[in-house]
């Protein structure tokens, strides 16, 4: 893993170094995910990729109850 320092300009965009840029896929015009909690941050080239990063978050919380409480709430609803 590389850590590369980025430099935020005057209309708070984010300068990523070409080196980084290149490693990454990022072009111009490409797209991108910020993931952050409490002062960290993440940025995701791949939009595609954040949730992937997200799946399953949460799971510990539920403990599996998660997809059985919505595949009971989806059959209770009225299908006519």
């Amino acid at each position: 893993m590389q850590i590369v320092t980025i430099t935020i300009g005057k209309k708070a965009q984010i300068v990523i170094p070409k080196k980084a840029r290149e490693a990454i896929g990022i072009k111009v015009g490409s797209k991108a995910t910020i993931l952050y909690e409490n002062g960290l941050g993440v940025i995701v080239a791949d939009p595609k990729q954040a949730g992937q990063l997200l799946e399953g978050l949460g799971k510990e919380i539920w403990g599996g109850k998660g997809e059985k409480y919505l595949e009971e709430e989806r059959n209770s609803w009225d299908r006519d």
